[in-house]
């Protein structure tokens, strides 16, 4: 089963943010995503049908055993939520139809239930401290929401930090009593000090950590003293303090019990304020910080109610200055007096989490109210408190923004504030207070986001519109600009760039600049793909070489949308054009010199079938510092024969690839970390057929196939073809360049599924030479006005002929490509040939103007492959070529020579490399068509390809090319 990608309700978009209505607030409120700055882990699938560990009663309760389980279902909260949770699975309202109906949904699609539940949110700060043995590690979440990051409790490292010390300096042993005095107990603690410290220091400096957090507030309450500040002053002795003390004695406990949970009120201090130490320096030496999250207020029994009110966090607030507190959980039934603290000091923030769904929606209303009474809704942040259970997340988001929009809504109407300083109060909460907070940038990268809340531009501040700080630009300045208003028309969704798209055909013959076949410029298109795929956090530059192998250079999202921007596009090394696979260079070749890559919009696609949020994008090379195609550039080969058959004799290609691929399980040496084979994946295989071995892989043969439909590459067909583990994947028929394009990104596809199912897809030309080998069997026919066909068909093929021992050097590039053309095993035969319906020679005919070619496989650059038969048909249109080959209806090799003569079929195939590649050398009009310089270069890197491979065993080539293909 394929996995979900991230799913966002359409997003609203306010034109002018002056002129913005109620209703524009509450439809913004409704698809604007949220952040999520403090969520939970969710439970394995073996653990989320729910359990006497892990009861469903709890998404809407803290309370415990029978207090939970006697009296949850007559709160409010939970009344409510249960009718919602009907809407969501589809079903009556009783506890037990709902329980039903969720057991199935997470039988059936545990991801989608996820997938659901998450919808709208953008990223998530998880708090991974729950139980590591039944929930899924965070890094798990970041294939269902666009961005997961790291909040890190502190009490666990310290413990994770302890034991470990333990263990290294001997203190535990087998049969001796936890014992020691309290010099050896000062030595430990100056080191566990130490090594406590150098931890959160480096946790505060990795990427994937946006924050730490306290449950200090469970162990021992709020009330921090600030008593180890001194303890811990240089050459302070720590013998007589209480600190040491406390230490001591939970130490021999723990040890004695193998139980490190950190219960002991100085110690446990002492943490909160090491963690507010070791931030603070951070901020004043480095000027960076990373904010501190506490749990405060709202807790199960475990809690001390008295301790949890946050007011006993203001003089370690005041202590740090430079550390950012979050206080979680709307610090309920305290919500006032942690508005204050954030109000009154610029270092604390109020999180309105958790509150949804535990309370009725007047207490939820009643919470946001107080914090709006004191807080600047520019220190307001939201969360879930999302944990286990996926539902968590689904019922806080929805009765949040329903809430907030009532809120907001009776400020408006009443006068307070105006519709457009609702807007920004709403997004700020929702997303960008978090956004700043935690340093996440995604100003950069989600430009529409506030292009669609209305703050005018993506370069516009972060601060809001009431605060005064940065206004929105006026309306009047917006209408009378001479740039275009980077805003939509109207509030429908933004649709996702297609997938693939070629450029327009010119009605030039001489070279021009291909662009997209579009009117918006690269960066909307951008803007639009990443509205639609918020997940994207990187993009792939696709570049082919001469050898076929793929190469990428990969950017961040928002790099690439400066690139754009400023036109400033990558560099890469002119040396790239005489380089083979191992990055050995081909005589001649030279690292002077270099092309660009400049990224064309209308192909970005999703990198699918993979844990990486990331896409690709298709490129034309151009000429350093001129801007004019770089002759070396495959796709733009391919573009140009396409364009000079449009304006010469406007005919129109099409053209679609039939993939053949084979399956295969790698054995590798875990010692030298070297494949040493690739093994059948089984051996009952038969064509078109589903034998009972073949079933076993057919899961994965259709996660390949819905896979490709979710980048708009829908398969008319597929089926098992005759070699073991080979299966044929035919590929719908196109525009030329886009039919590259999308073979290409089907690939990538098919590769990326099958390494997920731990197997290699191979191109590999004949692996078994009892059986048929791999191809790319194309397809290609001509279309134009009136009786193009008829009247230039035969030209065309005529041309192809002619050409086609040329070609081959292109289109089987390597050896063993010639192995898997030879006669009897319908893949080409021998002879220079076409036939009605006949799969023994080189090109079939189909119908009228179709044609298939068959001497080509999946291993060499196919753009420059079909620019050559393209080239080759228009010189035969050029010359006004007979088609002088009859129509063979049979095998050639197996016919007379008589009949062969009859036909006019008198010229064989080239039987190997050296062979075509002579021919090419030798063939003035595919020299001059595709370029002399390229072919040069090509012929170079495949002469040095051959001496490389030859110099290999047998058996070492065939694993060094299956690797790589």
């Amino acid at each position: 089963m394929s996995r979900p990608s991230s799913s966002f309700p359409p997003l609203h978009q306010i034109r002018h943010l002056e002129i913005a209505r109620l209703e524009d607030l509450s439809l913004l409120i409704q698809s604007f995503p949220v952040i999520d700055n403090h969520a939970h882990n969710l439970l394995h699938e073996d653990h989320a049908y729910g359990s006497s560990d892990f009861p469903f009663e709890s998404i809407t309760s803290e309370a415990q055993g029978t207090a939970l389980a006697e009296h949850v279902h007559s709160s409010l909260s939970h009344i409510r939520a249960m009718k919602q949770l009907a809407q969501l699975y589809g079903c009556s309202e009783s506890i037990q139809n709902i329980k039903a109906a969720r057991y199935e949904w997470v039988r059936r699609d545990y991801l989608g239930l996820i997938k659901s539940c998450l919808e709208g949110t953008y990223a998530i700060m998880m708090d991974d401290g729950l139980n590591k043995e039944v929930v899924y590690p965070y890094k798990w979440h970041r294939q269902l929401v666009p961005r997961v990051s790291r909040i890190v409790r502190v009490e666990a490292i310290a413990a994770e930090v302890l034991e470990q010390l333990v263990l290294v300096a001997g203190l535990l042993k087998p049969g001796t009593d936890a014992d020691w005095d309290r010099d050896t107990t000062e030595a430990f603690f100056i080191r566990f000090n130490g090594e406590f410290r150098n931890q959160i220091r480096a946790l505060s400096n990795n990427a994937n950590v946006r924050g730490f957090k306290s449950v200090v507030c469970y162990r021992s309450g709020l009330n921090v003293s600030l008593e180890s500040r001194k303890a811990l002053r240089p050459q302070q002795s720590l013998t007589e303090s209480g600190l040491l003390a406390a230490f001591q004695e939970f130490l021999q406990q723990a040890v004695r019990n193998s139980n490190y949970k950190i219960e002991k009120k100085a110690f446990n201090d002492y943490l909160v304020v090491a963690v507010c130490d070791v931030l603070e320096q951070r901020a004043r030496t480095e000027g960076e910080t990373t904010p501190f999250q506490f749990h405060t207020g709202l807790g199960d029994s475990d809690i001390d109610l008295v301790t949890a009110n946050p007011a006993y966090m203001q003089p370690l607030i005041e202590a740090f200055p430079n550390v950012d507190f979050v206080l979680l959980h709307s610090a309920y039934p305290y919500t006032r007096e942690a508005g204050y603290l954030a109000s009154t000091y610029q270092n604390a923030w109020l999180d309105i989490g958790e509150v949804f769904p535990m309370l009725s929606r007047d207490g939820q209303e009643s919470v946001l109210k107080q914090a709006l009474e004191l807080t600047p809704t520019s220190k307001i942040l939201w969360s879930t408190d999302g944990h286990f259970y996926p539902e968590t997340y689904w019922l806080a988001n929805r009765q949040f923004r329903d809430v907030l929009e009532k809120t907001l809504h009776a400020g408006v109407i009443a006068g307070d504030y105006t519709v457009p300083q609702a807007i920004n109060m709403a997004v700020d909460i929702m997303f960008w207070n978090s956004n700043s907070l935690y340093k996440l940038d995604e100003e950069e990268r989600c430009s529409h986001l506030m292009i669609a809340c209305g703050r005018g531009s993506p370069e516009a501040s972060m601060r809001t519109l009431v605060n005064r700080s940065s206004d929105a630009e006026s309306l009047n300045a917006l209408l009378h600009s001479t740039d275009p208003i980077p805003s939509r028309q109207n509030s429908d969704p933004p649709r996702p760039a297609p997938a693939v798209k070629s450029p327009a055909p010119s009605t030039k013959s001489e070279c021009s600049n291909p662009q997209p076949d579009t009117k918006l410029p690269d960066t909307q298109l951008l803007d639009t793909f990443i509205a639609d795929n918020l997940s994207v956090k990187y993009v792939w530059l696709h570049l082919l070489d001469y050898t076929g192998t793929q190469r990428q250079r990969m950017v961040p999202v928002a790099q690439f949308r400066k690139q754009l921007t400023n036109g400033t596009y990558i560099g890469v090394t002119k040396g790239l054009m005489r380089l083979l696979q191992n990055e050995l260079m081909a005589d001649g070749g030279s690292a002077t010199g270099q092309f660009l890559v400049k990224p064309d919009l209308s192909t970005l696609t999703l990198n699918k079938g993979l844990d990486s949020p990331s896409a690709t994008v298709h490129t034309w090379w151009l000429e350093d510092g001129l801007g004019t195609h770089f002759g070396g550039c495959p796709r733009w080969a391919l573009k140009r024969q396409v364009d000079l058959l449009e304006s010469e004799y406007s005919i129109s290609m099409l053209m679609g690839c039939e993939i053949e691929i084979v399956f295969l399980r790698p054995q590798l040496n875990n010692l030298t970390n070297a494949y040493t084979d690739f093994l059948p994946l089984h051996t009952l295989h038969s064509w078109s057929n589903m034998t009972y071995q073949q079933l076993d892989i057919l899961p994965m043969i259709e996660e390949i196939v819905e896979t490709l439909a979710e980048i708009d590459i829908h398969l008319p067909q597929f089926h098992s073809e005759a070699a073991p583990g080979q299966w044929e994947f035919p590929l719908p028929a196109t525009n030329p360049l886009q039919a590259m394009d999308m073979l290409y990104k089907a690939r990538d596809v098919i590769r990326n599924v099958a390494w997920k199912h731990g197997l290699k897809a191979t191109l590999y030309p004949r692996l078994y030479d009892y059986s048929c080998g791999s191809a790319c069997h194309t397809h290609f026919s001509i279309s134009g006005p009136h009786d193009s066909v008829r009247r230039y068909s035969d030209s065309f093929l005529a041309g192809v002929l002619e050409h086609l021992p040329s070609v081959m050097a292109l289109t089987l590039p390597l050896k063993e490509s010639y192995d898997r053309v030879k006669a009897g095993i319908w893949a080409g035969g021998e002879y220079v040939a076409w036939g009605s319906q006949n799969r023994e020679v080189p090109l079939r005919k189909c119908g009228d103007g179709h044609w298939e070619l068959k001497t080509v496989d999946g291993i060499g650059n196919m753009y420059f492959g079909m620019a050559a038969l393209l080239a080759s048909g228009l010189d035969g249109l050029r010359q006004g070529k007979q088609l002088r080959l009859g129509d063979c209806t049979e095998d050639p090799s197996k016919i007379s020579e008589a009949q062969r003569t009859q036909l006019g079929i008198n010229r064989k195939l080239p039987k190997g490399l050296n062979e075509s590649l002579r021919e090419l050398e030798g063939d003035e009009i595919l020299v001059e068509s595709l370029g002399r310089e390229f072919v040069q270069d090509y012929i170079a890197v495949k002469r040095k390809e051959m001496e490389m491979l030859d110099a290999m065993g047998e058996e070492k080539r065939r694993l060094w090319l299956i690797e790589r293909y």
